[in-house]
């Protein structure tokens, strides 16, 4: 099915190409004309018969991976390809644009293992956001991320969600949205005779998220929150519900010095939601004997800054930390969870050769460190080294 949709794309591409601004779909018939949808933007075209501007586009890439080896077993180096293609359809209406994207990708890693995912599917129409869509909880994934694959703390999810934005004129605008509690639903942990981590009770409600943010032509700057609930297993454990949360701002700017020139920094404290802060953690400690919980909390920092060297070389530095201390009941036998320090930090150069085509090189170096347990359950891991990476990529 994918291969049939990557042909059907690239049919029509093809057609779109050869055939410039005007594409006769039958002979003497003017009205059925396929045209270039110029009010929508590039690559858009008005189907024939219909008010409706569709935009194919897609990529290929190919990641050559050099990492760190812990052990004998582990692969020190790895290739992975990715195919992606994607289907946006514009239709104005008396309410508003009414919009629907789809963006599929395939990966093939080790053996040829193929693997096909849903990357995007929502439908937008006035303010409403609806489907399977990124967070609105932060900014900095989304609009900026100029990594190739260097990981970085903070909230970088893909969600099914319903939202509202209001826009109240001069880049001004307010979002809220119910999005699904199961993507950030932590473990919990337990002590019942021994060390028990266990997944935590289903969702009952979804998370509550929200964001504030301007954009100008000098960047953007936004403030964004959620609320999470967690719920305990229930008898013959604990009982009852806890509620987390995690809030966040950022800001980018758009430097003068040079074209594409930026910096952007964005940051996230959460309270019993550490999905929020790009590094899943157990969210809660209970007791069952004498009731105590306590949550898990922590905080995150992202930055960048990038340009364009010359108009076919781009150049982005980037870091990243997390700080988390994992929940515990305190109690002399009851085991905490891990408190996790983590940095990283590197950049990458990404030079175009021609339109659609580019050659990018990344290194970056990372620390991570747990250390968890008290008393007669001791915990402690590091992990650190460096990776490099070679992408080859070409877009359309």
């Amino acid at each position: 099915m994918k291969a049939a949709a990557i042909g059907l794309a690239g049919a029509l591409m093809g057609a779109c190409i050869a055939h410039a601004q005007d594409l006769p779909a039958s002979k003497g018939a003017p009205d059925t004309y396929l045209q270039a949808c110029v009010a929508m933007g590039v690559g858009f075209w008005q189907l024939p018969g219909s008010d409706t501007c569709v935009k194919i586009s897609g990529e290929v890439r190919a990641d050559y991976v050099v990492t760190r080896q812990r052990t004998r077993e582990d692969d020190f180096t790895g290739f992975t390809t990715r195919g992606q293609i994607g289907f946006d359809a514009r239709t104005e209406t008396d309410y508003g644009l009414l919009r629907s994207f789809f963006l599929m990708d395939a990966y093939v890693g080790p053996g040829a293992k193929t693997e096909f995912v849903v990357d995007k599917a929502f439908l937008q129409f006035g303010g409403l956001t609806a489907g399977y869509a990124h967070s609105f909880f932060g900014i900095y994934d989304l609009d900026y991320g100029n990594d190739l694959l260097q990981p970085y703390f903070g909230y970088a999810a893909t969600t099914n969600l319903i939202a509202y934005t209001r826009e109240f004129g001069g880049g001004f605008s307010a979002t809220l949205a119910l999005e699904d509690a199961r993507g950030t639903r932590s473990d919990v942990l337990n002590f019942f005779g021994f060390p028990d981590r266990r997944p935590a009770g289903g969702a009952a409600m979804p998370d509550v998220v929200g964001n504030l943010r301007l954009d100008r032509d000098w960047g953007t700057l936004a403030i964004f929150g959620a609320a999470h609930q967690i719920r305990y297993p229930g008898p013959p454990q604990i009982s009852g519900s806890d509620y987390g949360y995690a809030v966040g701002g950022a800001f980018g700017l758009n430097l003068p010095i040079r074209s594409g020139a930026h910096v952007v920094v964005e940051g996230t404290y959460a309270d019993g939601a550490s999905s929020y802060l790009g590094w899943q953690q157990i969210d809660a400690a209970y007791e069952n004997f004498s009731g105590r919980k306590d949550l898990g909390r922590g905080w995150t920092v992202t930055g960048e800054v990038g340009m364009n060297v010359t108009p076919a070389l781009t150049l982005n530095l980037l870091g990243s930390y997390l700080d988390y201390s994992g929940a515990t009941t305190r109690d002399f036998v009851n085991p905490a969870a891990p408190d996790v320090r983590g940095w990283i930090a590197g950049g990458n150069a990404v030079y175009t050769v021609t339109r659609g085509l580019s050659f990018g090189l990344e290194a970056f170096y990372s620390s991570y460190r747990a250390k968890g347990g008290q008393d007669f359950f001791p915990y402690e891991e590091e992990v650190r080294g460096w990776t490099g990476v070679m992408r080859i990529r070409r877009t359309f």
